[in-house]
């Protein structure tokens, strides 16, 4: 019952989220375990994906982090996830930008595999694909994992992020394992 009601909940929200605030085409619909619902978080990462492509290409105009960079962050990551992404993005800013293109594209975040799904927490196992947002020889998707929860209006006051959904971690662990499924 409660993978139903996910499913016809994500259903609902999905039309929001199926274009980027860019208007970027969403990632392909990939059939994979969990169907109806890894199509539907697909569309929510395409979303998510497309926020950081707008922030990430504000960032590459003003070559400097400014509010508008740290309110579309705040807007697609939540408690730690988010200062992570803001010392990344530091790091980058000191190294003069020189690994993104200009513009850069939308990085494509797509499913593997749905590991745990509820109304509020998403815990998968997705691949990147960072070619549309780097410099030079376009490298090969990443495996990661990625754990998004129900935002909150104070998450997005400005409703930045087409998603009911933010990331509260959004990596690999330093050993290359699978993170605690904190969605369980």
């Amino acid at each position: 019952m409660r993978r139903a009601l996910l499913v016809i909940t994500l259903m609902l929200i999905a039309p929001a989220c199926s274009n980027g605030p860019n208007g970027a085409a969403p990632a392909p619909n990939v059939p994979a375990a969990g169907g109806e619902e890894a199509a539907t978080v697909n569309r929510i990462l395409a979303g998510l994906d497309g926020v950081m492509g707008d922030l990430q290409r504000i960032l590459m105009r003003e070559r400097r982090i400014t509010p508008e960079v740290t309110e579309r962050l705040k807007a697609i990551y939540a408690g730690p996830e988010l200062l992570n992404h803001i010392d990344a993005f530091r790091r980058d800013v000191a190294d003069g930008l020189t690994a993104y293109k200009d513009p850069p594209g939308n990085r494509a975040t797509t499913v593997s595999r749905l590991i745990t799904v509820s109304p509020i927490c998403v815990f998968a196992e997705v691949t990147r694909d960072y070619a549309p947002v780097t410099a030079g020889p376009a490298p090969r998707p990443s495996s990661l994992y990625v754990v998004l929860v129900s935002k909150t209006e104070a998450d997005d006051p400005r409703r930045l992020n087409p998603t009911p959904w933010t990331m509260l971690y959004d990596g690999v662990q330093d050993d290359g394992s699978q993170p605690e499924d904190i969605c369980r």
